[in-house]
């Protein structure tokens, strides 16, 4: 426990850093948000306060600024006991159309879970989306940061669930399989990070560095070059090197089109971008815009801020160094050729000779777990290489992340370490779209039968190349013929908690008639017509109530006859607007339409999903 003046003295001193040094305080937020933040933030600490609790009121404040590189770490003592000491879910997870799914761990795969230590999981996930970083608007980043953050403690999750709700003695988790009527309970031993991080990851594997992240696979004049993280600042390697090996192969190969996959890829070092950059690119390129400060003098804060490096070159470097701006800020002169310094993004770089790079077909795989390095990446290879981007739209910032050297600010009070960027990485592009990352060319939207299929759609229609246009009202008609027999799911909007009816669908065309069981003497009825329009870019759903019409984000066949449907829309939920997702999913012998909705700052949360299969 911190008394009231102790927690004060630290939120004060971590006001005064932030006002001082952070380049990007007021670039997503107004002042008048942020001074409102702050004031919160001190209200708070006007009382004695747990240190868990003021991690997590200080987690709340910085996230509202939408800076990805601006977050709080717990103290260190309690960081080194969480490594090797129960306190972590003995799971792993995704957040797939709006559920949580089991990936490995204590429980079986592809099992859904739907309550821990007596809170539904609608609940969980509204608690702990406010806590999360990421750039600009693009919390689609939320929910993959939930599961997976090699930033933080493992996950979103195990990091601020202490401070939400208390250290967990043990995890009462209550699950079931989807699809199926009852769900069970079981009381699980929290593990330490240390097991957790031997878990099989989702993604990218827990604090991944770029020498043992990239994976490579060819097939016929096809390559694929997986690069999991840029990081390459802990164990460094020559990256033009490390990576001039596999660009030799497909030479060798005759390799005409390239997959480069960077979807699990959140950023890094800007060295392996440039790299990367140099087999691809043709003519000399400048990476980076000249990276700028809000301040090159701190007073006396730098007793409070450790970080790498000289410590008289990040705090009192020459002032002949830097190029004062219009409004007051510093643009840094480069001074190094390094490597390894973010000097060397400010300056021109050639490509290697046309010998020892690729010249051909160029496709990249994004997601909502790119950020920073890897967005700017992303961003370059679209502008100046004409690559197609497949997958889901990236997190992160086009235009450059609020970041340069992170000082981690330690308040002396709470052990609290806050992580402040120093500089703006402006990236040396022509387009970006303000508050964004950079969106897909073609959209693939991972789907609970891809998962239980173990399909990469995102990597298949990348190989097909050519994205075949479908008839949508005589695809889907296609796909929903027949009767159904199967359950549904639906979330309680009372309580969140989950109900379970059995159910009927019989399909006529595009119209469908649904029957419910909902127990003895309640069976219930309704009925619905879907209608495409000719182009097939728009759906309306007609039933008893009204109708609703959303937008086909996605409509394709998989190699093995599966199709996918994505609809995306707006409406209202209890009185709230949100934003409605449909998926339509038919794989051999599964039916599922799932609907989602989500606010603004929060990730897509199941409302109700059909399983059926042929009556």
């Amino acid at each position: 426990m911190l008394t009231a003046a102790q927690a004060t003295a630290d939120v004060a001193l971590m006001r005064r850093a932030m006002e001082t040094v952070h380049p990007g305080l007021y670039r997503y937020a107004k002042k008048a948000e942020v001074d409102a933040g702050f004031a919160r933030l001190a209200a708070a600490a006007r009382a004695p306060i747990s240190t868990l609790a003021l991690h997590r009121e200080i987690a709340r404040m910085v996230a509202s600024i939408h800076c990805d590189h601006s977050k709080p770490e717990l103290p260190e003592a309690i960081e080194k006991w969480r490594q090797g000491n129960a306190s972590h879910l003995p799971l792993r997870f995704k957040l797939i159309e709006g559920r949580m799914i089991v990936t490995a761990g204590a429980l079986p795969a592809g099992a859904e879970i739907i309550a821990i230590n007596g809170r539904q999981v609608p609940q969980i996930l509204t608690a702990l989306a406010p806590l999360v970083a990421y750039d600009g608007d693009t919390d689609q980043a939320i929910a993959e940061k939930i599961a997976d953050d090699s930033d933080l403690g493992g996950s979103n999750f195990d990091e601020y669930w202490p401070g939400l709700f208390g250290a967990p003695t043990a995890w009462e988790i209550e699950w079931k399989l989807p699809g199926t009527a009852n769900g069970e309970r079981v009381t699980l031993a929290p593990i330490s990070l240390n097991d957790w991080a031997k878990l099989s990851a989702p993604a990218a594997a827990f604090r991944s560095e770029f020498y043992n992240s990239v994976t490579w696979r060819m097939q016929g004049k096809v390559a694929r070059l997986g690069i999991d993280t840029f990081v390459n600042y802990r164990n460094p390697v020559a990256a033009t090197a490390f990576l001039g090996g596999f660009f030799k192969a497909m030479k060798a190969a005759g390799t005409t089109h390239l997959i480069l996959d960077l979807r699990n890829n959140g950023g890094g070092s800007e060295d392996v971008s440039i790299a990367l950059a140099r087999h691809l690119f043709d003519a000399p390129f400048t990476w980076s815009k000249p990276i700028r400060y809000k301040a090159i003098r701190y007073g006396d804060l730098p007793q409070h801020i450790e970080s790498w490096g000289d410590r008289a070159e990040l705090f009192t470097p020459p002032q002949s160094a830097f190029i004062r701006t219009a409004d007051g800020w510093y643009d840094r002169t480069p001074a190094s050729t390094d490597e390894a310094d973010d000097d060397d993004s400010t300056i021109q770089h050639n490509p290697l000779p046309a010998a020892q790079r690729f010249g051909g077909r160029l496709t990249v795989l994004t997601g909502p777990r790119n950020g920073s390095g890897a967005t700017r990446t992303v961003a370059w290879l679209q502008e100046r290489r004409g690559a197609t981007l497949v997958g889901e739209d990236t997190a992160g910032s086009a235009e450059g992340p609020t970041v340069g050297q992170i000082l981690l600010l330690t308040l002396p009070a709470s052990g609290i370490r806050v992580r402040v960027p120093n500089a703006w990485n402006r990236t040396n592009i022509a387009r970006f779209t303000p508050r964004r990352g950079v969106a897909a060319d073609v959209l693939v939207v991972p789907t609970l039968a891809d998962f239980s299929a173990g399909r990469d759609r995102a990597l298949d229609v990348a190989r097909a190349g050519a994205v075949p246009v479908l008839d949508a009202g005589a695809e889907v008609a296609k796909a929903l013929a027949g009767n159904w027999t199967g359950r549904l799911d639906y979330r309680d909007y009372g309580d969140d908690t989950r109900e379970s009816l059995p159910t009927l669908l019989s399909v006529n065309g595009l119209a469908l008639a649904w029957t419910y069981d909902d127990g003895p003497g309640k069976t219930m009825r309704s009925a619905e017509r879907w209608t495409f329009t000719p182009d097939g870019k728009t759906l309306t759903i007609i039933g008893k109530d009204g109708s609703s019409t959303m937008a086909v984000s996605e409509l394709r066949r998989s190699g093995d006859g599966a199709l996918t449907l994505v609809l995306d829309g707006t409406g209202r939920e209890n009185g709230v607007a949100v934003l409605l997702r449909t998926i339509l999913t038919r794989d051999a012998g599964t039916l599922r339409i799932t609907r989602q909705s989500r606010t603004a700052g929060q990730p897509f949360i199941m409302r109700h999903s059909y399983q059926l299969r042929p009556a």
